[in-house]
């Protein structure tokens, strides 16, 4: 059942010398109730503006917002209130109030008017949830910003609404937290009556709870879809770079009738892509999906298989990055570092480079 329906959203700034920045532009997008729709984003994309103007806590310059049909953009005073009650807002940056823990994950429900006697409980498993039992009567902003966290989440777990409103959440926890934070999240998702809006710059943890994802760039939307059809089959050069598509080449494809698979011209080499289409096309493969040996591969069922020589090498810990230069074109690849040590691998070593027909995806 659709539950929020975006329509025509814009959201504008005007400065001082009256110019005009726009923030967002024409966003339209619906979710589902039980549904958690992920937003995902670079910094600076408009992903915070758009989930506050979805919460009540901004307006937009023009566009609708439909919550189970009604337009709530055009809401105002006691109504307005009751609907912004329907949410919570956990922001990135915790917000606390200047006294206890308890009073904290308490003051939701006691504004709405609840008794101490009945939400005491509730709030001191709440309490005991989150790690902090026995800390109760400490005040939340001597804790430090992963445990300020914390007791922002819980504030806003407590007051059970319709819709979390989550902006990117996790960006600065720890371990510990991100393991809460990921109960939390699980614990909502159970419930198919509760909705879940979250933004994140972080594509991993967009595959991991999201139902549906919507791709923001400089204010836009350029892409909505299931996990799997945006990081397999991203649309456009954005999304391809953003969900980790970092092999993005240039050429011409032709279908190639006998076996039904596109020769694309790269440069100087020819990719085969399970992919069929033809004329100008831009080929994406991820560096994970690259192989790499020392020797001509035999017997293989790899579709594409290249010599390179090894430009560069980007160590990252466990893993590492090769820049391989084959004919033309660069090539990405991401291997192990223990991989690395095994084959022998140093900048100028000549090697042999393959991946699938089905690992390449053409925009």
């Amino acid at each position: 059942m659709k539950l929020l329906d975006v329509k025509d959203l814009s959201k504008n700034f005007y400065k001082g010398d009256k110019s005009v920045i726009s923030i967002l532009s024409n966003i339209n997008f619906t979710v589902e109730k039980g549904e958690c729709f992920v937003i995902i984003g670079p910094n600076g994309s408009g992903k915070t503006t758009l989930l506050r103007i979805i919460g009540l806590l901004d307006s937009a310059t023009q566009g609708q917002i439909f919550y189970d049909g009604k337009d709530i953009t055009k809401i105002s005073g006691k109504e307005l209130t009751n609907y912004r009650r329907k949410f919570s807002f956990v922001r990135q940056k915790p917000v606390v109030r200047n006294t206890t823990l308890f009073n904290n994950i308490a003051y939701g429900l006691k504004v709405r008017g609840i008794k101490l006697d009945e939400y005491k409980k509730s709030v001191q498993e709440l309490i005991t949830f989150i790690g902090f039992n026995g800390m109760e009567n400490k005040n939340a902003r001597s804790l430090s910003g992963g445990e300020m966290q914390r007791v922002a989440i819980a504030m806003n777990f407590i007051i059970n609404p319709e819709i979390y409103l989550l902006d990117e959440v996790s960006a600065n926890l720890d371990s510990m937290n991100v393991k809460l934070l990921d109960d939390f999240i699980m614990k909502i998702k159970q419930d198919k009556e509760k909705t879940i809006i979250m933004s994140t710059h972080d594509p991993l943890e967009a595959i991991k709870y999201a139902d549906r994802i919507a791709v923001l760039n400089n204010g836009q939307i350029t892409q909505i879809g299931s996990p799997n059809e945006i990081f397999i089959a991203p649309k456009d050069e954005f999304t391809a770079l953003f969900v980790g598509y970092e092999n993005i080449l240039y050429g011409i494809a032709e279908l190639d009738n006998n076996t039904g698979l596109s020769q694309i011209q790269v440069g100087d080499i020819i990719i085969t892509a399970s992919d069929q289409q033809e004329g100008e096309v831009k080929v994406c493969i991820r560096p994970e999906s690259i192989g790499i040996v020392k020797e001509p591969p035999k017997n293989t069922s790899y579709r594409n298989t290249f010599k390179g020589k090894i430009e560069n090498i980007r160590d990252l810990g466990n893993i590492c990055h090769l820049i391989i230069i084959s004919g033309s074109e660069k090539f990405l690849i991401t291997i192990t570092e223990l991989s690395k040590e095994k084959l022998g691998l140093e900048i100028g070593s000549e090697v042999f480079i393959n991946f699938k027909a089905t690992d390449v995806k053409i925009l």
